[in-house]
């Protein structure tokens, strides 16, 4: 249907003015809408609202707790001494390294299991410090610990929640191994009493908190006198796990709550028990008649909001026009890809179809210009490959291996292209030597090794005066110089030669020794690579050649 009406020419005039006459009648037919609905709002729905938002804060903080005990649990199962301590029973370095981690951390329970289901600490949070505290009958049978030493892994990993009874009351209570060299040297259980999560749950949330077991009966709560679930209504609350939650009246001395109830679970999905999160039916101020004041709100709010959709009535029409101020700076800077969708048939969208078809002409004539660039430069590549009786496609190789083992180290493409043309021109300061030094057929002397050591030099002098060429320097001044800070025309030392140099250094040496020269044979790949591994950290960047090992070696 768009796209039916884009073909029609509809002029701007039509395309302000129409939008406000529709505006007109939908604010009349939107103040019949507000003063016979949202005014008459139901308080028991708001009132409802509320107590949700209150379980889902509740139960997104109850979340945090659990990923709290988590980190506590990681943190203390590394100390370093905590595994030979407990596979040498050693309560006293185990109290020694532990507790005043756990005390740092707040831990309120901390108990600590032999491999062989031995309880070797068990201790409780007290003012002060730490006390000694009975750990859970038959703790060695319980999934918590069994699956930990039977080194279990599940889904959600190697670490295992559950609540736990301690003769103080039930206790979230989170376990993990002690690992020493890959095996369980133990098992590590921190946790916190479902009485002290009800209680900051109850000042975070400003809501009455409690927690129920599976069967109903209550483990902890904030309400004065909490009554328990009877099974039905357990029964009812998990089976609607999935669908919703239980919303049920209950009374606290003198005061009327509704409850939410929904299934607590932690460790992502495993049911624990039951949440019940509870408001006064009284929290929320009940709705007054409806006043001046309110009406002189309602008004100005419809008002506003004319305003704003005024606003974006012609933000929409000027957008098309702020687009094409965009691309248009953009094309200026450079960027000639730049496009504007034409999505209208008017005069702005005849505007961006001009400027669309003017920047394609531009762009390709752009690269045109381009590619006549780049076969001048692989045209000089050659030349210089052909005076410097290099073997055939010289150049061409070390270039193309370059920008792959470039690619590999992680440089972006815009660099890769620098890179390329920084490759090609390796050797073009040589057209500056004479011949009678750079085709000497025996070997030089000093005062000729000078001269030929300028032609990085002579290349700098050569590039810099070409502005595209500028920022693929780096190889053609810089290839000669080495890690180890012997080398020309610099002598710079490690990472003061910039990366592209020194990935081009290992490619020009690797595609030199590879080759026949008319003073000796090509070497073997094998033995060339042992060269290159050999020269790490002497000619060669470390990390280069590692890199290069890899990528010749796939």
């Amino acid at each position: 249907m768009a796209s039916f009406w884009r073909r029609f020419y509809v002029p701007l005039l039509v395309q302000i003015t129409l939008p406000y006459l529709l505006l007109a009648l939908a604010v009349s037919a939107g103040a019949i809408y507000i003063i016979t609905n949202l005014i008459l709002e139901s308080v028991e729905e708001r009132f409802t609202n509320q107590l949700i938002a209150s379980a889902v804060q509740v139960q997104e903080s109850l979340v945090r707790k659990e990923d709290d005990l988590l980190i506590d649990l990681r943190l203390l199962s590394n100390i370093q001494g905590v595994a030979e301590a407990v596979r040498a029973s050693d309560v006293e370095t185990l109290q020694l390294l532990l507790l005043p981690v756990a005390l740092n951390d707040g831990v309120e329970y901390l108990t600590v299991v032999s491999p062989r289901g031995q309880v070797l600490l068990s201790a409780g949070l007290v003012p002060g410090g730490y006390a000694a505290v009975e750990a859970p009958a038959q703790l060695a049978r319980q999934p918590l610990v069994g699956n930990v030493l039977a080194e279990v892994v599940d889904a959600r990993g190697d670490k295992f929640t559950a609540v736990l009874e301690y003769p103080s009351g039930p206790v979230l209570t989170l376990s993990g191994p002690i690992s020493q060299g890959g095996e369980v040297a133990g098992v590590l259980l921190v946790g916190q009493s479902v009485e002290s999560l009800a209680a900051s749950q109850r000042e975070e949330s400003l809501a009455q908190v409690s927690f129920y077991g599976p069967d109903g009966q209550v483990l902890a709560s904030t309400l004065s006198q909490p009554r328990p679930l009877t099974s039905v209504q357990a029964s009812v609350i998990f089976s609607s796990q999935e669908t919703g939650s239980l919303i049920l009246p209950l009374q606290d001395g003198s005061v009327s709550y509704n409850e939410i109830h929904t299934v607590w679970t932690v460790r992502g999905n495993q049911a624990e028990g039951i949440l019940g999160v509870s408001l006064a039916t009284n929290f929320l101020v009940q709705a007054t008649q409806f006043t001046r004041t309110n009406a002189l709100l309602l008004t100005s709010a419809s008002a506003a909001l004319v305003m704003l959709v005024g606003l974006w009535v012609a933000g929409r029409i000027t957008l098309p026009i702020s687009r094409l101020k965009s691309a248009a700076l953009l094309a200026a800077a450079g960027n000639l890809q730049v496009s504007v969708p034409a999505q209208s048939q008017d005069e702005i969208g005849v505007l961006a179809d001009s400027f669309n078809h003017m920047l394609g002409s531009l762009n390709e004539s752009k690269q045109e210009l381009l590619d006549a660039y780049e076969a001048t430069i692989e045209g000089w590549a050659r030349a210089t490959d052909l005076r410097d009786h290099e073997t055939e496609g010289h150049s061409r190789r070390v270039a193309e291996l370059t920008v792959a083992l470039a690619r590999t180290m992680g440089m972006g493409e815009d660099a890769l292209v620098d890179i390329r043309r920084g490759a090609l021109l390796h050797d073009i300061g040589k057209i500056a030597l004479p011949d009678s030094i750079l085709l000497k057929p025996g070997p030089l002397t000093a005062e000729e090794i000078a001269v030929m050591r300028k032609h990085p030099e002579h290349a700098r002098g050569f590039i810099e005066q070409i502005g595209f060429l500028k920022p693929a320097l780096s190889i053609p001044y810089s290839h000669h110089e080495r890690w180890d800070g012997t080398g020309y025309p610099l002598g710079m030392k490690g990472e003061q030669i910039p990366l592209e140099a020194r990935i081009f250094a290992v490619i020009d040496v690797w595609d030199a020794l590879t080759s026949d020269r008319p003073y000796r044979k090509a070497m073997e790949p094998g033995e060339a690579m042992a060269y290159i591994v050999e020269q790490s950290g002497k000619h060669f960047d470390p990390r280069v050649v590692a890199a290069f090992h890899k990528l010749m070696s796939r």
